[in-house]
């Protein structure tokens, strides 16, 4: 098993550092169909029902304190590594996500105090809206 672990730590350390942004998804699949053509489907098909049980369990707990949206993505990742539309979308996500972060840092640096307490009060809000609906989530429960 511990050998399994290590291989995938491996295998993403490699998909991390040495793809660009844009393609990192796209060239982890093609990799891994390169080197999976003797793998059987059954194995191909658990490593797509782990993934998309990872990324929808993540979404369901997605409320809760706790490293909820990394987790989707992860899954995400696994799925893409054996089907190339999700890797696609991956790869489009990253670039896109990458320029929206860019944006926030330009924007938090001018001096416009409305923008500021603008963003800060988004951020509050949502934070409590999920606090409230984790309570309300959990109310019935307890």
């Amino acid at each position: 098993m511990e050998s399994v672990l290590e291989n995938s730590i491996e295998e993403w350390r490699l998909f991390l550092k040495h793809s660009a942004p844009g393609r990192r998804f796209r060239d982890r699949y093609c990799r891994r169909q390169q080197a999976g053509h003797d793998r059987s489907s059954l194995k191909r098909a658990c490593y797509v029902a782990l993934g998309a049980a990872i990324a929808i369990g993540s979404l369901v707990l997605a409320p809760l304190p706790g490293p909820g949206w990394g987790t989707f993505f992860v899954g995400l990742g696994i799925v893409a590594g054996e089907v190339s539309h999700v890797a696609h979308f991956l790869d489009r996500a990253e670039v896109r996500l990458r320029e929206a972060l860019r944006s926030p840092r330009g924007v938090w640096g001018k001096p416009v105090p409305a923008v500021r307490a603008l963003i800060a009060l988004t951020i509050a809000l949502c934070s409590v809206a999920s606090v409230y609906g984790t309570y309300h989530v959990f109310s019935g429960v307890l």
